[in-house]
This record gives structure tokens, sequence and C-alpha cells, in this order.
């Protein structure tokens, strides 16, 4: 069993960035992980659908359809998503779940902050008519109620942001069965962490 880390908020919250940065440290831990970018999925796979609520449903459903078959082979995902909807957020839960762990990672960011640092001017044309539908502007964003982790991208850097992700993903033990299957010996993460303080206290290591 693998895991998909799925990276919501707002247009310019910081998803696909913190999303890459993070899938970065996941290979420096040698976890096999595939980034399923929202914008490369939406134009390779999906150039079909616009950007209704319907649409929007189908577009996160299918990307949480390919996070599970990914985990069904060992394969985890990170994934940037606005998924503005919380029958999508639950959506995408209940399908990876079949096969994999459900992180959903809220990068809260108010409207405000995101269309000050908005790289694309995306924000902008919104507003003057010139793109239908864009969300936080001219069509709704509904915070998640649960969400597994929620990093703050305003009070936060982007390395404080990364780390505080992987620290949540240690403390759910998410990287449990990966340590398993490397070290052939069966505790946590937390356990191992408890022995390994033990040892210093004892001076056998630094």
């Amino acid at each position: 069993m693998s895991f998909t880390l799925w990276f919501m908020g707002r247009p310019a919250s910081g998803k696909s960035t913190i999303a890459k940065r993070v899938e970065n440290r996941l290979r420096e831990l040698d976890i096999s992980v595939e980034n399923l970018d929202g914008d490369e999925i939406r134009q390779n796979l999906h150039p079909d659908l616009g950007f209704s609520r319907a649409d929007r449903a189908i577009n996160n459903r299918r990307t949480a359809f390919i996070s599970m078959l990914l985990n069904r082979n060992g394969i985890a995902t990170v994934t940037g998503m606005i998924t503005p909807f919380r029958d999508a957020q639950k959506e995408a839960r209940e399908i990876v779940e079949k096969a994999g762990t459900f992180v959903l990672i809220y990068l809260k960011c108010p409207v405000e902050e995101a269309e000050k640092r908005d790289p694309k001017g995306l924000y902008e044309q919104a507003r003057a008519g010139k793109i239908e539908k864009f969300t936080g502007v001219s069509h709704p964003f509904q915070e998640p109620h649960n969400p597994d982790v929620v990093v703050d991208t305003v009070e936060s850097t982007i390395d404080g942001s990364v780390d505080h992700v992987m620290t949540k993903l240690d403390e759910f033990g998410v990287f449990d069965e990966g340590l398993k299957a490397k070290y052939r010996f069966d505790i946590s993460r937390k356990q191992e962490q408890v022995i390994e303080e033990r040892l210093r206290d004892l001076g056998y290591i630094e």
C-alpha cells in the first residue's frame, strides 16, 4: 500500500511549488513517487473539460482514480489541484483509499494574498471578465472541513511549509510501511525515534 498527498487550495496558493518540493524530499527517502500536476493533467488527459462544477468534479475524479491505480502498484503520488468543492474532496478520498492512504493538505491563503502573488495574472484577467468561473472571483471556493494537514502559506516560508508537511506525514506514520520493507523490522517511525533517543542518552550515538 502507498499514499497520495492531495495538495488543494486557491489558485496561486502555492500548490505546485510545495508539492514539487515535497516530491523531491520523498525521492531523497527512496520512495517511488509520481507528481500529477493539476495543470499538466488537465492539458494532456482532460483537454475536453471546462471549469463548470460538473467538469471540475470529473477532473478531480479522474485524477483520484489515476492516483489510486499508482498506489495499488506501490507508487506514491503528489498532486496539486484546486478542488474547490467539499463533495469532490470527499470523493477523491474515497477513491484513493481503495488502494492507499489519502492525505488532504490544505494550503491556506486568503484570496487577497493569492491575487498579490499571482504569477500568471489570472486574477486580474478574471476580474476584467476575461476568464469565466475563476475560483475565488467568479466561482465558489469551499474550505475543507477536516483537512489532514493545514499549511498557512502566508505565515510560513516555502521551506517551512515543506518541513511542516513532512513532519505531519511522519507523525501520521505514512512512511512506516516503507521503513518496514526497507529495514525488515516491525516498528513504527515513532518507536524508532524513541530507541534513537535512548541510545543517544546512553552515549552510543551522537
